[in-house]
């Protein structure tokens, strides 16, 4: 008994010592658990905001280059001379028709002023003013007749030559007044064909177009239109009033060609026409 007495003591700790150190541990281990759990607990910091995307800029465009090069300019140059001289021709070819238009008053003014005298000569006329009128008409009708050629048939030509034969006739029994009177009636028939001739001659003819032998005066019965081909849907180059004179040189189908007295000339429908 006193062995083992002797052994509890020798070995065994101290009740009293014992229980202090044991309640320390238990308070570790307690404010462990305590500090774990309320860092558990704690929720974790809220995350920083997302920043707003940065938008991509704007492409700055690019201002076109004007041409440098020496070609460019040049060819800018030119076009621009080009285009003062389109308009200085402009001008001109309005100039020309004007004056065009101004010399035909003019003509047509000094050939009636010609007719006159040529009327107050023939009414003095000798023997010798009769031969030469009638010989200037003979060789009119000639020159008019080689530029038709031989073998075109015109029927205006043919009534001029017949005119002209009578004055034989009128001459040789003194009649020289009567014989001026029958050459100037045939010298109008020529001037009549040459014109047509000269005008027919310097258009571009539509296919199936004949022309006139002789320029008939005609007048418009209706307000009509005045078209650039013989067709009822043809652009229109101008209005034709009622009463307006115009004169006939060349016809296709029911469709004349006819020129107007300030130079217009164009296609209009026969049914519209009538005798001045």
């Amino acid at each position: 008994m006193k062995v083992d007495r002797l052994a509890r003591e020798r070995y065994l700790f101290p009740i009293g010592w014992q229980r202090p150190a044991m309640a320390l541990g238990s308070w570790a281990v307690v404010w462990l658990l305590s500090s774990v759990l309320s860092g558990c607990a704690t929720p974790p910091p809220p995350p920083p905001p997302a920043e707003p995307p940065i938008p991509a800029p704007a492409p700055i465009e690019a201002p076109v280059p004007m041409p440098t090069c020496p070609s460019c300019e040049e060819q800018t140059r030119e076009i621009a001379r080009l285009r003062e001289d389109l308009a200085a021709r402009d001008a001109e070819m309005r100039d020309l028709r004007s004056n065009q238009r101004d010399q035909a008053k003019v003509l047509q003014e000094s050939t009636l002023g010609a007719t006159r005298a040529k009327v107050k000569l023939r009414r003095i006329a000798t023997q010798a003013d009769a031969a030469s009128y009638i010989a200037e008409v003979e060789v009119a009708y000639e020159s008019v007749r080689s530029s038709l050629g031989k073998t075109t048939t015109a029927p205006m030509m043919e009534l001029a030559q017949g005119i002209l034969e009578s004055t034989a006739a009128l001459f040789a029994r003194g009649q020289y007044e009567a014989a001026m009177d029958r050459a100037a009636q045939a010298e109008q028939l020529i001037i009549v064909v040459a014109e047509a001739h000269a005008r027919s001659g310097s258009r571009a003819r539509v296919p199936g177009e004949l022309p006139l032998q002789v320029a008939v005066s005609l007048k418009v019965t209706v307000d009509s239109n005045l078209r650039r081909q013989p067709l009822a849907r043809a652009p229109v180059v101008g209005v034709l009033k009622k009463d307006s004179h115009l004169v006939a040189r060349a016809y296709k189908g029911s469709w004349l060609y006819a020129e107007t007295d300030d130079g217009r000339a164009g296609w209009v429908n026969q049914t519209q026409l009538g005798v001045p």
